[in-house]
């Protein structure tokens, strides 16, 4: 029998996200609002992620909640379709946020609503970065080391930029970040230096726009002619940051579309003459693979890309060469460029990053806000929305239920093409736990419609589900494993992918008859941990011990490790799984679920015990922190865990 849970009315949970987090998006007619990722924003940040957002709908879709919250969730629902454009989901926007935030000697950091910046620039280097409140933040790329090319008397001259650099200045005026490094170029000849000209590069960003356009201007010294002249406009250092982002690819639309791997050590020009788009790629997940768009200005001035490869499969540098054929004399030359980061997208997609480039409605899809337009992490979260809101209205609404319907089954077509196909052509492409809410929404459809065609795609999610589980024995020797975050890259098993997989293979196990099912829920029981872990915090600052439950596991050496459930929304998704193991109609799972049911209480109570140190009472509502030790919830904690207590209720 479950345990009693903590005391948490739902209704006084969702009071919570609609009272405190729940905002309306500036700009936006109609019915539209969405969740912020806190009440306060963290570290002035005002975020709305949208599969957070897709979670807390999946939440309020609860037949017990949705009447008493619905234009909420119809507004909620309204976000998530501004932020489906194509197949595209996009991650998350911003309040409009600019800002100087540090100096340190010559150089000077900003803030903007998503990106950070930094600017050396007596040395010619601006760095730029996705922004986030975890340790994904990196320097996604550096503009600097460029060069000018010319031909003098029959003989070519490269003269390098940065060390030319005479003038620099940073404007920030209100929602506009300029910055700009001049310098007269020299070159010599013969013994006597003679003055190419004078030559500027300038950044900007704005506020509200997630592009960051570069732009160079040579202004030629008319007392010379040189010929056939080459600007550049470069991104250093692709593969040192903090957390190893390293590039691997570059694609541009040239010829429809050409993808070049970074392959060996050596220099390399690519002729580029045209191309109106290139990206520069990290070859990870899907949702994790970073890139840096370019959109030329001038697509007829672009020559050749220039690339430098340090390391087998990393790329060093890559420089966009823009060549000005002919005699020059005292005349203006420039070439521009728009820029924009991502850390997840559809590289492959080379046409649809091109017009993305070049469409403003697209890049800021809503109005007073900067949008991070990299692919949702959890891309199956807002797919399982649709389908819970689906689930919800079939009986209330069936024309809506209509639309919500097609909605589901258009992004579970593109799920199925850009994630499931290239996962069985052997790419990186899929997240585990992303996988699992797509299997959860397969089979909502599936239990609403009845149809096997649901079914039909739940199994075949179901084999891909899989290929994520690493097999091992535990420390007594019997069959144990642990669910992966990713096959090719990110072999780790973390609490929430492992709870994830497990659930989605146990509600899977309700409706297929397929014998592995419950089998890899057994071994996957079996990694279930308790931990005494050493949790350091930040406010106050020091060391603190608590008793978590955890998976532990055996890496591709052979090594050990643990991932605890300290953060609550680990433990919603646990105890979610729990509770549908328990309930499951398959015979099979009944017999699984009483192999381990002492060891499940045992979590279970440690668990509940943790979300009751966690909550915090309001007269009006109810929050549950992101962790004992936190302030305050976020958008997917609160509605996570009360996804798992409403489940082990039912």
């Amino acid at each position: 029998m479950p345990l009693d849970n903590p005391q948490i009315d739902p209704v006084l949970a969702a009071e919570l996200l609609i009272r405190r987090l729940c905002r309306p998006i500036a700009s936006v007619p109609g019915n539209c609002v969405a969740v912020a990722e806190t009440e306060t924003p963290f570290g002035g940040d005002d975020w709305f992620w949208t599969d957070d957002n897709a979670k807390v709908l999946e939440f309020l879709a609860r037949p017990e909640i949705w009447e008493r919250y619905c234009r909420y969730s119809e507004g909620i629902l309204n976000f998530l379709r501004l932020m489906c454009r194509g197949p595209l989901i996009y991650r998350r926007v911003g309040a409009p946020r600019l800002l100087q935030v540090g100096q340190e000697n010559t150089t000077t950091s900003y803030y903007h609503s998503l990106m950070h910046l930094r600017a050396d620039l007596p040395h010619g280097v601006v760095i730029a970065g996705l922004r986030f409140h975890d340790n994904r933040t990196a320097d996604d790329v550096v503009f600097t080391a460029n060069a000018v090319a010319f031909t003098y008397h029959r003989r070519r001259f490269t003269v390098t930029v940065e060390q030319a650099i005479d003038d620099v200045e940073s404007t920030l005026d209100g929602d506009t970040l300029t910055l700009r490094h001049s310098g007269d170029i020299w070159f010599k000849p013969y013994l006597r230096p003679l003055r190419l000209g004078r030559l500027t590069y300038v950044y900007t960003v704005k506020s509200q726009a997630m592009t960051i356009g570069v732009e160079v201007v040579l202004e030629l010294d008319p007392r010379i002619e040189v010929r056939d002249v080459a600007l550049t406009i470069g991104q250093d250092h692709l593969s040192r940051n903090p957390v190893e982002r390293h590039y691997g690819s570059v694609v541009t639309d040239t010829n429809g579309a050409a993808r070049l791997s970074a392959g060996r050590p050596g220099r390399r020009r690519v002729a580029a003459a045209g191309t109106s788009y290139y990206g520069i790629v990290q070859n990870e997940i899907a949702g994790f693979a970073g890139a840096i768009h370019s959109a030329p200005r001038d697509p007829g001035a672009l020559a050749a890309l220039e690339i430098l490869v340090r390391k087998s499969e990393h790329l060093h540098f890559v420089r966009a060469r823009y060549r000005f054929d002919g005699p020059h004399r005292g005349s203006r030359l420039a070439a521009a460029e728009d820029k924009l980061l991502t850390s997840g997208g559809f590289y492959q997609r080379v046409a649809d990053y091109a017009r993305l480039m070049r469409d403003p409605a697209a890049l800021n899809p809503v109005p007073g806000t900067a949008c991070d337009v990299s692919v949702s992490y959890d891309y199956g979260a807002e797919i399982n929305a649709f389908a819970s809101c689906f689930a919800v209205l079939s009986g209330r609404d069936p024309s809506h239920a209509v639309e919500l319907r097609a909605l589901c089954d258009t992004y579970l077509d593109f799920y199925f093409a850009l994630f499931i196909d290239a996962h069985r052509q052997q790419l990186n492409a899929v997240f585990c736990r992303q996988l699992a809410f797509v299997m959860l929404a397969a089979a909502t459809m599936y239990r609403v419609t009845g149809e096997p065609a649901y079914r039909d795609r739940l199994a075949q999610l179901c084999e891909v589900m899989l290929d994520f589980e690493k097999q091992f024995e535990d420390i007594a020797g019997g069959a144990a494993s642990g669910f992966l975050m990713g096959v090719h890259s990110s072999r780790i098993v973390f609490v929430d992918c492992h709870s994830a997989a497990l659930l989605a293979l146990a509600v899977a196990a309700g409706i297929l008859s397929d014998p592995r099912l419950p089998e890899a829920i057994d071994r996957g029981l079996s990694a279930y941990c308790l931990e005494t872990a050493r949790i350091e915090w930040f406010s106050p600052p020091g060391l603190h011990k608590f008793d978590v439950v955890g998976v532990n596991w055996i890496d591709d050496g052979g090594a050990r490790h643990i991932n605890n459930a300290f953060w609550n929304f680990h433990v919603g998704l646990t105890l979610r799984f729990f509770a549908v193991l328990r309930k499951s109609p398959n015979p099979a799972l009944q017999a699984v679920a009483a192999k381990h049911r002492d060891r499940i209480e045992l979590f279970e109570r440690l668990m509940r015990r943790q979300l009751d140190r966690s909550v915090t009472r309001y007269d009006d509502s109810v929050e549950i922190r992101c962790s004992i030790l936190s302030a305050e919830t976020n958008s997917e904690t609160q509605p996570w865990v009360m996804l798992g207590l409403l489940e082990a209720a039912a």
